[in-house]
């Protein structure tokens, strides 16, 4: 594993509050990394990097990620919520990143967000 992805390990997957995670790179809808093991097609990544496009629509219309439709819950400039019965899907943006991550019916969707936020909150302060 390189050091990014040591990262999003130890700050969400090994939480146990997150299922899936990734972090991909807003410019040139590049996969930084993803948590082990999980693949990503093209279409998935730019569907999440363009999400904050249109934040509007997006709210009205949902996203479809990963072969589910989710309902949009939140979404602002910076982070969208979305939801599909119990299990959920979390973006952040940053200055250089879109990071990611999903939540299934045995995880606490609060918790879960929490700890999206707080890695969100790392890359900007890193200014990434």
């Amino acid at each position: 594993m390189n050091q990014i992805q040591v990262l999003l390990h130890t700050a969400l997957i090994d939480s146990g509050h997150i299922e899936k995670c990734g972090l991909l790179t807003r410019d040139t809808s590049e996969i930084k990394t993803t948590s082990v093991g999980y693949k990503l097609e093209q279409s998935d990544v730019d569907t999440l990097v363009n999400a904050f496009n249109q934040p509007t629509a997006l709210r009205k219309k949902g996203l479809y990620f990963n072969e589910v439709y989710y309902t949009c819950i939140r979404a602002d400039n910076e982070s969208i919520y979305a939801k599909e019965n119990d299990r959920g899907l979390i973006l952040i943006k940053t200055k250089v990143y879109v990071l990611f991550g999903t939540f299934n019916d045995r995880m606490n969707p609060a918790i879960a967000i929490e700890a999206i936020e707080k890695l969100g909150d790392y890359f900007k302060a890193k200014e990434q």
